[in-house]
């Protein structure tokens, strides 16, 4: 009877376990978006999470000097294989956070941060507007001439900075 007891109480704790841990994560997906890009020797890979819109508005949910994560759930992640130029800043090989920082109405910057949180680049964003909106969050890697960019889209909000490799 005891045996009985301790399963019966096993399972009611697991089913409300599931329960609070489905309702804490609504309206985020548990979907991992990764983008990979190959510029001659070069992978470049960024991972990230790909919470659903639901109707909000990307601008409104965060003020100005603000950092937003890119994403949900685990870091954004950038992985390069070489050294990267974005603008005048040179990002070593290896592997890094990145979040965006919300600078002033229509300025957003991107922020590469090393394992330890040091921010090793940070380089603007070019704000574009689209037509078509994303209802989860977007990354993007495209080739664009020698380089590549780097294109972020969550709603109408488009940010696309580019790069260049080193060497």
């Amino acid at each position: 009877m005891n045996k009985l007891k301790a399963i019966l109480a096993l399972v009611i704790v697991s089913s409300i376990a599931a329960v609070v841990s489905s309702t804490a994560r609504a309206g985020q997906s548990e979907e991992r978006g990764h983008a990979v890009l190959q510029i001659g020797s070069n992978k470049i890979e960024v991972d990230h999470g790909r919470p659903a819109l639901q109707g909000r508005k990307p601008e409104a949910m965060i003020q100005p000097g603000q950092v937003w994560r890119m994403g949900a759930n685990d870091p954004t992640t950038l992985s390069t294989q070489g050294s990267l130029k974005f603008g005048d800043k040179v990002v070593p090989a290896g592997h890094y956070t990145l979040q965006a920082k919300f600078v002033a109405p229509q300025k957003w910057h991107l922020l590469i941060e090393s394992d330890g949180g040091t921010i090793v680049a940070e380089v603007p964003f070019v704000l574009q507007k689209v037509d078509k909106a994303a209802e989860l969050l977007t990354i993007l890697l495209e080739k664009k001439g020698a380089g590549g960019r780097l294109v972020l889209q969550w709603g109408t909000l488009a940010l696309a900075t580019e790069f260049q490799p080193v060497g």
